[in-house]
């Protein structure tokens, strides 16, 4: 299917995601519906609280119940402004204009926001390791296997995992949307900025006294929500090292 013919023409998607990561449950509005095949269907929203694939974040899943209609989220995808939903009609069938209440599979959702700040307090501690600034080479904050690859790796992984976990603490993670101009003023401890594709206004994930990167995934609000790092092992792929880890 080709996503931009689907949203051509559409208005953006407004991402309350991005607003409120702990967000479960919104009502929204069926923009377009495409059907693929039998009851699979793409759908757009006019707004939505599915984070699609993208930024090393995994695809959150859920469901949508409507007037008859109950549909099961499979994947979310981004394509320019828009978000995409794909998935299978379970009882009735979508319509353009049919008003929709959508729910997040929240436990997963969570799990992710705790590994994808996990993953911003590895790439502090790495680089604390090494003693100079990391780049990633990749990414996929999510299950059943999250991992962070980087350029440079030579660190001992039961320090590596010692460090992560001391300086994780009870520190406050906070948003911020900044102007490019003001982008070299607020972050720090901020990993391939060489790659960061032109805007006007950024998205930024401050891990407290930890590192401020551009971020557009969802994030929990303390580090203390982690729990516990876990450094599983790492392995050798092109141009560097994956580094898997976990969340306990």
């Amino acid at each position: 299917m080709d996503l931009k013919k689907v949203v051509e023409g559409l208005p953006e998607t407004e991402e309350l995601f991005l607003q409120d990561s702990y967000l479960r449950e919104a009502d929204a509005r069926i923009v377009k519906a495409v059907r693929e095949k039998g009851k699979r269907y793409y759908l757009v929203l006019d707004k939505t609280i599915f984070h699609p694939l993208a930024g090393g974040q995994p695809t959150d899943k859920g469901l949508l119940e409507g007037d008859g209609l109950k549909f099961e989220v499979k994947k979310a995808l981004k394509t320019g402004k828009h978000v995409v939903l794909y998935g299978k009609a379970v009882e009735g069938l979508p319509s353009e204009s049919m008003e929709v209440t959508q729910r997040i599979d929240w436990e997963r959702r969570y799990l992710i926001m705790r590994l994808h700040t996990a993953g911003h307090v590895l790439d502090r501690a790495v680089s604390e390791l090494i003693g100079q600034q990391v780049h990633t080479l990749g990414a996929f904050h999510g299950p059943p296997d999250a991992y962070v690859e980087y350029d440079v790796l030579n660190v001992n992984l039961k320090e590596l995992e010692r460090m992560a976990n001391e300086i994780l603490d009870d520190r406050e993670v906070v948003i911020r949307y900044v102007s490019w101009r003001e982008l070299d003023k607020v972050i720090y401890g901020a990993p391939n900025l060489g790659r960061l594709p032109p805007a006007e206004v950024y998205r930024v994930v401050d891990i407290r006294g930890i590192n401020a990167i551009p971020c557009t995934g969802t994030h929990v609000r303390r580090t203390s929500e982690i729990r516990r790092i876990r450094v599983r092992e790492v392995e050798r792929v092109e141009g560097g090292y994956r580094l898997h880890y976990w969340v306990d």
